[in-house]
């Protein structure tokens, strides 16, 4: 397979209309579109995600796409694609450059991690971290399942899939943000961020997102129940 073909294969598999175009174009002028596009569609799943209740007023919707954007820009593999598809794609950084815009290689990182420390939620309900601790790695499952159905997300094997697949490589002594994280949109968005313990069965766990007071209390409740009891299956 020839390197435009495998480019536009990529295009096609990230669901672009024309990717025999953008191969195209990336080819030609030497413009890197599969990162483009890759960062492009992500953001636009997560406006689409948006339902424009009247529970939701303009600052927490503007809040939390700055922050849905922040996390992108800090980490390309919160989106949605398969692990063996992620593998395949570029990605990026925010670079800090001088005033006469060379690159110093500082990298800009996880700014999500302090935006509420320049924006804290206007009435003091709401804000990004949900619950955090621990769990049984036999209840990662359910607890992903219940996590899910909090936030009206329809969970499925091919999400648990790209959770187990990604488990292994992870490591809770590493910085949170190094993290594996994956989306739940639904009638809420929750970014569920995991690590396994080192030389133990654990599983560290961080929920983030905007939720209402009482979703807070309910994934805190969860976490408590899967840290202190095994979960059987039905």
């Amino acid at each position: 397979m020839t390197e435009t073909e495998k480019l536009t294969r990529l295009f096609a598999a990230l669901g672009a209309d024309d990717p025999q175009g953008w191969t195209e174009s990336e080819v030609a002028e030497d413009l890197p579109q599969l990162a483009r596009y890759r960062l492009l569609r992500a953001l636009s799943q997560d406006v689409r995600s948006w339902d424009t209740s009247a529970s939701d007023s303009p600052r927490a919707v503007a809040r939390e796409t700055t922050f849905g954007i922040l996390y992108l820009l800090a980490d390309p593999d919160s989106d949605d694609l398969p692990a063996d598809l992620r593998h395949q794609l570029p990605g990026w950084i925010l670079m800090e450059t001088t005033p006469a815009g060379e690159l110093t290689h500082r990298r800009l990182d996880a700014l999500y991690e302090d935006l509420d420390s320049l924006d804290p939620p206007a009435d003091g309900t709401r804000g990004r971290t949900v619950a955090e601790g621990w769990i049984r790695e036999t209840n990662l499952r359910p607890f992903c399942e219940s996590l899910a159905a909090e936030v009206a997300y329809d969970f499925d094997d091919s999400d648990w899939l790209a959770i187990q697949t990604a488990l292994p490589d992870t490591d809770d002594e590493q910085p949170r943000s190094a993290w594996y994280a994956y989306p739940l949109v639904g009638r809420d968005r929750v970014d569920l961020r995991i690590a396994r313990s080192v030389g133990g069965s654990e599983i560290s766990v961080s929920v983030e997102g905007t939720v209402p007071d009482h979703t807070r209390s309910r994934v805190g409740l969860l976490l408590d129940i899967m840290a202190r009891y095994e979960i059987a299956p039905d």
